[in-house]
């Protein structure tokens, strides 16, 4: 589906004022479903390390490249194929995934088994205000959970335990 809904800027603002700017400065970020690079942008305007967008959308792809040119690493095609060839480690995971695919298990596993989340890693997941997700999921603890018109953002920490 090529439906494109970009994250409003209320919702990349609340993600960065989320974060602190040091942790943001001193991270590799890595945003799937990356869209038109919006989020990427809002990352940028901190200076991070790194930032990794993985996009399939050739008409996303092309705004991807004029906004980041060789600023940042823009892999093309799709995220399932894509995460597991990934040989490092991400202390900011984004994931923005069309609503109706309602994937979260199966793209949390991909990113826990492709072991690309750093130790304390996060992974910040925007989804339809609607869909509840566990308070637990594999190694992943959610830290944050905040609705913002349609869309919730919902931030898991990696090595968090619940106290069950």
């Amino acid at each position: 589906m090529d439906y494109m809904r970009p994250t409003t800027s209320k919702v990349r603002l609340a993600i960065t004022s989320m974060l602190s700017r040091e942790l943001i400065e001193k991270s590799k970020i890595l945003d799937i479903f990356a869209g038109i690079g919006s989020v990427s942008e809002e990352f940028d305007k901190f200076s991070p390390k790194k930032i990794v967008m993985i996009e399939k959308n050739i008409k996303n792809i092309k705004v991807l490249e004029k906004k980041f040119k060789d600023k940042h690493e823009i892999l093309k095609g799709d995220v399932f194929s894509l995460v597991p060839k990934l040989n490092e480690k991400f202390n900011i995971i984004f994931a923005d995934p069309p609503y109706e695919l309602r994937q979260f298990p199966k793209i949390t596993d991909l990113i826990f088994d492709s072991k690309i989340v750093a130790e304390d890693g996060l992974l910040i997941y925007e989804h339809y205000k609607d869909y509840e997700l566990p308070n637990q999921y594999a190694d992943f603890k959610k830290v944050r959970d905040k609705k913002y018109g349609d869309s919730r953002l919902s931030i898991f920490k990696l090595g968090e335990k619940t106290d069950d």
